[in-house]
């Protein structure tokens, strides 16, 4: 759902070349959220962030919908038995 704004943004990007840093910015937009990324990159990204619309709502996007879900997840303490079974069969699975 790009309103107008954004689409002219998108097209007036991609005559200046702007498009590089839009896809590094998409690149890092996971490891900025869950707080992953270097101090390098945090700057590089909100550096990008502050000129480019387009990249500012997918960020917003992004962590609006971190938030739902982990805002609905619960941690529940299962068996140590339990636990200890999943382990197996995933170490199982991956060798």
């Amino acid at each position: 759902m790009e309103t107008k704004f954004t689409e002219a943004y998108e097209q007036q990007a991609s005559d200046t070349g702007h498009e590089t840093d839009c896809s590094k910015v998409a690149q890092l937009l996971d490891a900025v959220v869950d707080g992953e990324a270097t101090a390098e990159e945090q700057t590089f990204f909100t550096g990008h962030l502050e000129d480019c619309v387009p990249c500012f709502e997918s960020h917003q996007k992004q962590k609006l919908l971190k938030g739902l879900v982990s805002g609905n997840l619960k941690r529940m303490l299962v068996p140590e038995r339990l636990a200890l079974a999943i382990k197996t069969k995933i170490q199982a699975t991956t060798v």
